[in-house]
């Protein structure tokens, strides 16, 4: 490989959200962290050089994103998933739950209803709850060691919260996709159907690919917009480069609203509740989009090696399962059969195995028993995280013996 993600790169001292705020978050100073879904390696090279080369010029003041960005971002749209964007369909910000949150308060007024599919990544929650709505919970069915939707329920919840123009209607559906922590990549057929839902009863999609370029050779990730007109005109979706180059703390993300209603009144809000992308976050995505393809291509190699890695782990222990990603570098690990509450569980693996995963219950209703795991670094650091846990695991079920 040319790049190389074994390396170890000490992060601890650089204000890293995911190291340095362990004790904070935890009570513990020690814990090996595998929780804030960043990466431990370093992003690719054609992104470093461009934030240099634009820091040579040493004047940073007030900037704007060019037709140029937008070129880009269409390019790799195109080139990645197939999706044809017009350039004026896209803005920017600077992350994708600032825009989240201005996608909620565009389509639900106070006290609407708005969809989410549990568990499911928790700034939702706050997301929808800040601007008034309610979150209405539409959670994902687990069987045959994957998670699906559950469609019927969709159509029942939505139909239970009333008409149209109705206290507490339901106005949006979140769509995690691919699914941050089960790791599902949606298949064209459940996306269609879910669309049809939500398109009969005017219920708007948002939409958020953060993910989307992170998926395994068994997935395929389809934009809900690409699908259909239909779908393109009752959607707003979400991307950035962050996850897919570790470059989130180099704030810019994009926002594809083809319907020029719904975009005008997006837009409209913007200005008071987001701010731009940095100077830096516009030279990180264009850099990446126009030049991190091989890079990238290595990283998804290495990340589908790291979850092989960990799944093949993960089942010679007993009374624990992890669930096989399609796409994300997220592990979604089942330990409800060691029969502990969520406290008892917190204790296994901070005090026991030292290690910091996010709590499963964190992701809402259906998430008490798991934990997600970052498979996002170094093997070693990978064995090393999963060994502590192996340990602690069997030394908690020979304790009961």
């Amino acid at each position: 490989m040319k790049y190389d993600f074994d390396q170890f790169v000490e992060r601890r001292g650089t204000n890293s959200a995911k190291w340095d705020s362990v004790e904070r978050v935890f009570g513990e100073e020690d814990l090996l962290p595998m929780w804030v879904a960043d990466s431990d390696w370093p992003t690719a090279p054609a992104v470093v050089r461009a934030i240099k080369e634009r820091a040579q010029h040493g004047i940073f003041g007030y900037t704007f994103p060019g037709d140029e960005l937008r070129e880009v971002v269409t390019d790799w749209l195109k080139e990645r998933h197939d999706w044809e964007v017009d350039p004026d369909w896209i803005s920017f910000n600077d992350g994708v739950v600032p825009s989240l949150s201005v996608a909620i308060e565009t389509v639900a007024r106070s006290g609407d209803g708005v969809v989410i599919q549990p568990p499911v990544y928790y700034p939702f929650f706050s997301a929808i709850r800040k601007n008034g709505a309610q979150v209405v919970e539409n959670p994902l069915r687990e069987g045959a060691g994957r998670y699906e939707m559950d469609f019927r329920d969709l159509e029942r919840t939505i139909d239970e919260r009333g008409e149209r123009g109705r206290e507490g209607e339901v106005r949006a559906l979140v769509l995690c996709s691919p699914h941050n922590p089960v790791g599902r990549v949606w298949k064209e057929g459940e996306l269609k159907r879910l669309g049809q839902i939500c398109g009969e009863r005017e219920v708007v999609v948002i939409a958020d690919e953060i993910h989307s370029d992170i998926v395994y050779p068994e997935g395929d990730h389809l934009p809900f917009p690409a699908i259909s007109g239909e779908f393109e005109d009752n959607s707003i979706t979400l991307l950035a480069p962050s996850k897919t180059f570790n470059i989130a703390g180099l704030p810019a993300s994009v926002t594809v609203i083809p319907d020029p209603r719904l975009r005008k009144r997006f837009l409209s809000r913007t200005g008071k509740r987001v701010n731009g992308p940095s100077i830096f976050g516009m030279e990180a995505m264009r850099a990446a989009y126009e030049e991190g393809q091989g890079w990238l291509e290595e990283q998804l190699a290495y990340l589908a090696d790291n979850r092989d890695f960990a799944l093949s782990f993960l089942e010679d222990l007993p009374q624990v399962r992890g669930f096989k990603p399609e796409g994300t570098y997220l592990l979604w690990i089942d330990f409800r059969p060691l029969g502990l509450d969520p406290d008892e569980l917190r204790t296994l693996i901070e005090k026991e195995a030292r290690v910091a995963l996010d709590p499963g219950q964190w992701f809402g209703q259906g998430g008490t028993g798991f934990m997600r795991l970052n498979m996002a670094c170094p093997r070693s650091t990978l064995r090393e995280g999963l060994e502590r846990i192996g340990n602690a695991v069997e030394k908690y079920l020979n304790s009961l013996s």
